[in-house]
C-alpha cells in the first residue's frame, strides 16, 4: 500500500493530465486518475515492463480511451469552480488546448506525454509507436507550434 501511494504522489498529475485532454472533463479525468490507481493496484502482479511511469500512462490511456466510448459525447469543462487561481489555470489551459488543436491526435498526445516528463522511449511504449516515430512526429509538432506562436524553432 505504501508503494502504491508513493507511486499516485509521483503520478497523479501526469494521469489527470492525460485524461483531462481525452475527456475535457475534470470530474472525468478524476475518476479515470482513480480507476487508474486500481487497475494499477489489480494488475501489479502483472507488471513486467522496465518503465512504470511508461505502464501507468499506457493504462490511463488505455481507461481514458474506453471511458470515451462509453460515455459517445464530449464533455464540457465544469462551470462550479470560483477561485482566482483556478481560473487563470483554466485560461492558460484553453490557450495551450487552443495551441495544441492545430496538431493532429497522435501529435498531441506526444507533446503532452513530453511535457509531463515522459522521455521519447517511455512515450513509445505507452503509445505503441516505434520511438523513431515518436521522436519525428514530436518534432514535427514542436515546428507547428513554434510557427503558430511565431517563434523561431530550435532543434537543440
Amino acid at each position: 500500500m505504501d508503494a502504491l501511494g508513493t507511486l499516485y504522489i509521483k503520478m497523479k498529475d501526469s494521469v489527470f493530465g492525460l485524461a483531462l485532454m481525452y475527456t475535457k472533463s475534470f470530474s472525468d479525468a478524476e475518476d479515470i486518475v482513480h480507476d487508474t490507481f486500481i487497475a494499477v493496484w489489480k494488475n501489479a502482479a502483472k507488471y513486467r515492463q522496465d518503465s512504470p511511469k511508461a505502464w501507468i500512462m499506457k493504462i490511463a490511456r488505455n481507461i481514458s480511451l474506453t471511458y470515451i466510448k462509453k460515455q459517445n459525447r464530449i464533455a464540457e469543462l465544469d462551470e462550479n469552480i470560483c477561485s482566482d487561481d483556478f481560473r487563470e489555470r483554466i485560461s492558460n489551459s484553453i490557450m495551450l488546448e487552443n495551441m495544441l488543436s492545430h496538431l493532429n491526435e497522435k501529435e498531441r498526445e506526444i507533446v503532452m506525454l513530453y511535457a509531463h516528463g515522459f522521455s521519447h522511449e517511455e512515450i513509445s511504449k505507452i503509445t505503441g509507436k516505434p520511438c523513431g516515430t515518436v521522436r519525428w512526429k514530436y518534432s514535427n509538432a514542436i515546428k507547428k507550434l513554434s510557427n503558430l506562436s511565431g517563434g523561431e524553432y530550435n532543434n537543440d
